[in-house]
This record gives structure tokens, C-alpha cells and sequence, in this order.
């Protein structure tokens, strides 16, 4: 399989726009490690369509279960299990899959045996907004969820908007708290955790002394969330419900934060 043109990937881009306003199929991916060695193991349900990232690096591709169409620079061609090849840096492909699930297996030299996924993705791959196909599922369970939950509240998305963009009562983050804030793949600005942390962390404060931090601001929500509000004395501070790693964005359920702001529940909390 030769170099992908630049027209090729423009066409693999717009795919992949397309493809993003559909339901996501639930691609498995696996990550394997050997000496030196990256493996990113995918299971692709049958009939699916998608798109890959563009590599940054060279790569090998083992083909180990299945039949998919796959571009290339000299056109579309059909794979076969079980099928090896090297693929160059610059390749994004499209991929459809026939009636048999596919089990594709990208294979990365890893010289320093690094296994931090999210380092491995930013050496490896140009990350589109949207993020990587294990992390889309999430995004548009996210957004979806977001949704429901405004359905439950009789409030639109603007609504909610024109609330949080109110100043008046916000104020800084202390300096004590490893958060960030940057452009969110779920919507619009997120806070991000600038290091790893545990159940039970204290992340960061969401409102002190009656006024909001950026974790009262710019938190998204997920049904699936991460972080939990907890009440401090009069405060609320944004707690781990499960290990966050270095760089993944803080999420909470909304309907946590409206039980512990206002003292109403509403249906689907996660509890």
C-alpha cells in the first residue's frame, strides 16, 4: 500500500465528518505490549464503516480476522484475513466491513517501552477533535445524555448556555488545583485534569463562599462521569469517582449537581 495523496485524506475527512453525525459503532480496542513494541488491537462489528487517524509515523498492519475494504492511493481494495503490510507516515484510511467482524492490528515501534496510552496517541496520531474511535462512543454518549437531561429540566441548550456565561458570581481557580481549561470534544470549554488522581481526590473546588469556580463553570457532563459534587461546609468541591488520568477531561452528571445545588432528583443519576 503506497503513500496516501492529500486529496485521499481530504476525501477521508469528509467521511469521517459525515460518519460523526450517525451512531457510533462499538469498537473494541485492545492495547498489547511487547519489548519495544506498541500493538493497538481494534474488533470491528460487522457492516460497520469508519475512518482511521492519520499516523504521524510509519507503521506495520496485521490483518488477523475478516474481510474489510480498505483506501488506498491506487483506489479501493478488499483484505482478507490473514494479510501483513507496512503503511506509510501520513496514512488515513476508510474502512467497510462485510458481514464477519474484522480484527485490525496496528503495530508501532516503542523504543523508550512507553505505556502511557494518551502519550503514545499524541506521538502516534493526529488526534481529530472528536477524538480517537474508542473515545467517539463516550463523546456521543455524553451528548446525548446532555439531551435528556436538558428534556428533564423543559430547557434548551441556549437556556443553559445563557446561565453559565453569567459572571457576575464567578471567580479564579485557587492555584492549589492540578486543572486546566481547554476546547472540550463534548462542548465548547472543559476542564482537563493536569495530573492523574484517585476515588476519592478532591479535583477541585466548584464554588466557594457562594461564588463559582471554573469547575462550577466548565465542567461537561456525562452520564458516565468521573467526577461527583461533594458539600464541604458551604462549599462544593468536585470529587474522583474513579481514577482520572493525566489530561482526561473532568465530567459530571449534571443531575448530581442539580440534586446537590437545588435538593431535587431527577430520574437516570448514576448514584
Amino acid at each position: 500500500m503506497n503513500s496516501v495523496t492529500s486529496l485521499d485524506l481530504k476525501r477521508v475527512k469528509r467521511l469521517e465528518t459525515e460518519l460523526l453525525k450517525l451512531p457510533q459503532a462499538s469498537i473494541v480496542t485492545e492495547h498489547i505490549f511487547y519489548p519495544n513494541v506498541y500493538e493497538r488491537k481494534i474488533t470491528i462489528p460487522p457492516w460497520t464503516i469508519l475512518t482511521g487517524a492519520e499516523h504521524k509515523t510509519e507503521y506495520r498492519v496485521r490483518l488477523e480476522k475478516g474481510t474489510i475494504a480498505v483506501t488506498t492511493n491506487d483506489g479501493v481494495k478488499i483484505l482478507t484475513a490473514l494479510k501483513e503490510f507496512e503503511a506509510p507516515a501520513g496514512a488515513q484510511r476508510a474502512g467497510r466491513v462485510f458481514e464477519d467482524e474484522v480484527v485490525w492490528i496496528d503495530i508501532y515501534k516503542n523504543p523508550d517501552n512507553c505505556t502511557d496510552i494518551l502519550v503514545l496517541e499524541s506521538r502516534l496520531y493526529v488526534i481529530p477533535e472528536i477524538g480517537l474511535a474508542d473515545s467517539r462512543t463516550a463523546v456521543q454518549k455524553a451528548r446525548v445524555d446532555y439531551g435528556a437531561f436538558l428534556f428533564q429540566m423543559n430547557m434548551s441548550e441556549n437556556d443553559i448556555d445563557s446561565i453559565v456565561k453569567i459572571e457576575t458570581d464567578l471567580i479564579d481557580m485557587p492555584k492549589d488545583y492540578a486543572v486546566e481549561l481547554k476546547e472540550s470534544p463534548i462542548h465548547g470549554k472543559g476542564l482537563f485534569a493536569k495530573r492523574a488522581f484517585r476515588i476519592g481526590d478532591v479535583v477541585c473546588p466548584g464554588r466557594l463562599k457562594g461564588c463559582r469556580t471554573p469547575g462550577g463553570r466548565f465542567i461537561n457532563h456525562a452520564c458516565e462521569s468521573n467526577v461527583k459534587p461533594v458539600i464541604v461546609d458551604d462549599d462544593i468541591y468536585a470529587v474522583a469517582t474513579r481514577e482520572i488520568k493525566l489530561g482526561e477531561e473532568l465530567l459530571v452528571d449534571y443531575r448530581a449537581s442539580m440534586r446537590v445545588n437545588f435538593g431535587f432528583a431527577l430520574q437516570g443519576e448514576l448514584l
